[in-house]
């Protein structure tokens, strides 16, 4: 029992230093940065929300976005690129998700979330939101940094 309870505080001890370690990190950042970390969330919520629902057989049916795996891509992206400086970092930011608000805008103007008629849902909005955010975001750190 005490192998298993000093493997505890050891395996808890270590995940407090690696979370007071990330906290420091984050702390560190200037605020154009913070908000691209924190924009993470919004993509994360724009991954898992439905981006279309359709009524049918006296029930509600969400539609994923099935792209949506490329925005885990860009967060990845955007996130890693937090280390890096410079026109070659700014110009992958911005043209990543430059990328994905055209392809999201496109789908949804020309009706090709699905056959069946539909409406957006909250999902979508996030799908817009966390480009445009990550884009602004973007030009702005690359501003200040010249």
């Amino acid at each position: 029992m005490e192998t298993i309870k000093e493997i505890l505080y050891t395996l808890g001890s270590y995940c407090a230093k690696l979370i007071g370690m990330s906290w420091d990190w984050f702390n560190g950042l200037d605020l154009l940065n913070k908000i691209i970390v924190l924009n993470t969330f919004t993509a994360l919520f724009a991954v898992v929300l439905p981006i279309a629902k359709y009524y049918i057989f006296e029930s509600w049916f969400e539609i994923n976005n099935p792209v949506a795996l490329y925005l885990v891509l860009i967060s990845g992206v955007m996130f890693a690129t937090v280390f890096f400086r410079g026109f070659i970092a700014a110009a992958v930011r911005v043209i990543l998700n430059l990328w994905y608000l055209v392809w999201i805008i496109i789908v949804a103007s020309s009706h090709g979330i699905s056959h069946a008629p539909y409406v957006l849902s909250t999902g979508f909005y996030f799908n817009l939101i966390a480009p445009l955010v990550y884009m602004i975001a973007a030009v702005m750190v690359f501003i200040s940094e010249n």
